[in-house]
């Protein structure tokens, strides 16, 4: 697929040129049923987290609230914020996790020394936990560190897969239709007709805009010399180019 702005041949999927950064496909088109399918998934993937531990609530409300300030100022911008505000929060997570976990693992490596300590001198009373030594396991206590580094591990690819989800099934979409979404929704195949007020002379609240109605209004100034020859054949240009006068 070649650019339109500068020529450069870009793949089929691209959304993008690789060059100049222009859109190559028309934004403004309705959704497919699978970019549908795609976000309500993607809503479906937050609310089994959700279900489980509340973790996604933020993240739906900042979905959900995005699209809300988008259709109502008419701007693409607010889905962009919300994919920063998205990492953000992720990284606040990811952060949080590995404190949790480098603590949690520094504080059972203690136990486990001070009871290997406690144990060779034969007089161990209690560990960080107040385990009894009859009840204390070294085993529990391992095992519970390697949980602690799994998660040290897999944070940073739990994050990677999160973002993977949110560009693929929800952001992506909306980018590729963003301008039709604006007007007309996510779920709308058909065009939100609205009617628009051209003001003439001092002529407020038009009905319904027509080119051809326009014409005869301005052609009517004309003939009456309410208005210049050149005002009309500027008047004329623009309604030819589709723009208000």
């Amino acid at each position: 697929m070649y650019c339109k702005e500068c020529g450069t041949e870009n793949q089929d999927d691209c959304l993008r040129c690789s060059k100049c950064n222009a859109y190559l496909k028309s934004s403004n088109s309705p959704l497919t049923g699978g970019n549908r399918t795609k976000i309500i998934s993607f809503f479906a993937f937050l609310i089994l987290p959700f279900a489980w531990f509340g973790g996604s609530a933020l993240i739906i409300l900042i979905a959900i609230f995005a699209l809300y300030i988008m259709k109502k100022d008419q701007s693409f911008t607010p889905i962009i914020n919300a994919k920063k505000y998205m990492k953000a929060y992720l990284i606040f997570i990811a952060l949080s996790i590995t404190v949790i976990s480098s603590i949690a693992y520094y504080d059972i490596n203690d136990t486990i020394t001070n009871y290997q300590k406690y144990n060779q001198e034969k007089q161990y009373k209690s560990d960080v936990y107040s385990w009894d030594y009859e009840e204390h396991n070294p085993k529990v206590e391992m095992q519970t560190g390697m949980v602690a580094i799994g998660g040290l591990i897999a944070t940073p690819f739990v994050v990677g897969f999160f973002m993977f989800i949110f560009n693929s099934l929800f952001f992506r979409p909306l980018e590729e239709h963003k301008n039709w979404i604006i007007k007309n929704g996510i779920f709308s195949d058909e065009k939100n007709e609205k009617s628009g007020s051209t003001n003439i002379v001092g002529r407020d609240n038009l009905s319904s805009y027509s080119v051809a109605d326009e014409m005869l209004k301005w052609n009517d100034l004309l003939e009456k010399e309410l208005i210049s020859k050149e005002e009309f054949e500027k008047a004329k240009n623009k309604l030819m180019n589709g723009e208000k006068v």
